[in-house]
C-alpha cells in the first residue's frame, strides 16, 4: 500500500478522533465579531488579527491524543496529519472570516501580509502545543499550548521596532518581511516536536 493510500484511509479515523470543540467554539465567535466589528481601518486589524490568534490557540487542541490509536502507522505520521487538518480548518476559518470584511470594508489590499501574519499565528498556536503534548497527552497541554501562544502575542508589544503595522502605513512591506523570516521557525518547531515524539512517548 503506497504512502498516500495510507494517509487517505487514515484522514476519517484520525478527523474523527481529533477534539475539534475549541476550534468549533471559536470560529463563529471569530465570524460574529467580524460582522458586528467597525469598518475603520484599526479595528479592522485589531479583529483580524485576534481571529488569527485565538483560531491559532484553538487548532493546537487538535494535537491532543489522549486515547492513542493502536496502529502500525507511526505516530509522527498520525501527528503530522493531525496538524495538517487542524491547520487547513483554522486557515479556512480565517479566510471565512477575512471574506466578512472584505464584504464590509475592502481590506483586500492587505491581504497577502495579513494572511501572512495568520500563517505565522496558526502554525506557532499549533508548535506550542506540539511541543506540550511530548509529555502529556490532555486538554491541559492544549491549553499550556494556547496560554504560551498570546503570552508570545502580548510580548510583542514590548518590543522596541513595529510588529503590527497597518496596510497604508508606510512600513508595511518592511515589516512583513520580518514576519516571512518568522515564519520557518514555528514550522522547525513542529517538525521536531512531531518527529521527535514517537521516540520520546517510547522511552517515557
Amino acid at each position: 500500500m503506497t504512502f498516500a493510500r495510507v494517509i487517505g484511509r487514515l484522514i476519517k479515523p484520525i478527523g474523527r478522533a481529533m477534539d475539534w470543540t475549541p476550534l468549533a467554539v471559536a470560529v463563529p465567535a471569530m465570524i460574529a465579531l467580524a460582522v458586528a466589528a467597525g469598518i475603520e481601518p484599526v479595528s479592522v486589524a485589531a479583529t483580524i488579527r485576534l481571529g488569527a490568534l485565538l483560531l491559532g490557540a484553538a487548532a493546537g487542541f487538535a494535537l491532543v491524543d489522549p486515547v492513542p490509536v493502536v496502529t502500525p502507522v507511526p505516530r509522527w505520521v498520525r501527528q503530522w496529519l493531525r496538524t495538517l487538518l487542524a491547520f487547513v480548518a483554522a486557515a479556512a476559518a480565517w479566510c471565512a472570516m477575512f471574506a466578512v470584511f472584505a464584504s464590509r470594508a475592502a481590506p483586500g489590499a492587505g491581504f497577502g501580509g495579513y494572511a501572512l501574519e495568520a500563517a505565522v499565528c496558526l502554525s506557532a498556536g499549533l508548535a506550542c502545543t506540539a511541543v506540550v503534548v511530548l509529555r502529556r497527552a490532555d486538554r491541559v497541554a492544549g491549553a499550556v499550548g494556547a496560554a504560551v501562544l498570546l503570552a508570545l502575542a502580548a510580548s510583542t508589544f514590548f518590543y522596541e521596532g513595529r510588529v503590527w503595522p497597518l496596510p497604508e502605513e508606510p512600513d508595511w512591506s518592511a515589516v512583513h518581511q520580518g514576519w516571512l523570516v518568522a515564519l520557518p521557525i514555528p514550522v522547525l518547531v513542529l517538525t521536531m516536536a512531531n518527529g521527535w515524539a514517537e521516540r520520546v512517548m517510547a522511552s517515557a
